[in-house]
């Protein structure tokens, strides 16, 4: 609850209505009301760290008592940050784990190629350049043609090519096993925490 600021909207310039906005991992609206007695409403939301740039995919979940107008203005406050997700909040905490924490996932996996290129002779500032465009540019290519990565994957892979034998050595390597379990041990961590 720490981790938990106000948003005070103006009506009639004369009265301010405080809303509570809590960014504190796995501790349900219901909680925080108590903490505060229910002395206002409560906005729960979920950024990452892309936001910083403008580039953020962030969870937010409210209540009836949060009028349409108070959570169209407080995003309207955050709308440089990057886009939002509106979940409710029973799939609140299982929602964040892939949106939230995620991204230190994706910078583990840029390090990892990153690496491997250093250790077959690219400088290390070019390696990551590449590697973090590279995935930058297969994110935008699924958010905008809609087409499953699976499909995207496919589409880079020539028979018998350079990318296959990549694959090949990832799927040995057991990354999808690993990419998922990052995801339910998050998610397992984000349900026990309001406990």
């Amino acid at each position: 609850v720490r981790s938990t600021l106000k948003l005070h909207r103006f009506n009639n310039h004369t009265n301010i209505r405080h809303i509570i906005v809590t960014i504190a991992a796995g501790v349900p609206s219901e909680t925080v009301r108590k903490f505060i007695d229910n002395a206002a409403p409560v906005i729960r939301l979920m950024p990452n760290t892309p936001a910083a740039v403008g580039k953020g995919t962030a969870l937010i979940t409210y209540g009836d008592d949060i009028c349409p107008e108070d959570a169209e203005e407080f995003l309207s406050i955050l709308k440089e940050s990057g886009t939002f997700e509106y979940v409710k909040e029973s799939d609140f905490d299982i929602t964040s784990s892939i949106s939230g924490c995620s991204p230190a996932y994706a910078y583990m996996f840029i390090e990892a190629m990153a690496d491997g290129a250093v250790s077959v002779g690219v400088p290390r500032d070019k390696a990551i350049r590449l590697a973090a465009g590279a995935v930058a540019g297969a994110c935008e290519m699924i958010l905008k043609t809609g087409k499953h990565p699976e499909q995207l994957k496919d589409e880079v892979c020539s028979p018998g090519g350079s990318t296959i034998a990549g694959v090949e050595a990832l799927e040995k390597n057991g990354f999808r096993y690993a990419a998922a379990q990052s995801i339910i041990k998050s998610t397992e961590k984000n349900c026990s925490l309001g406990k």
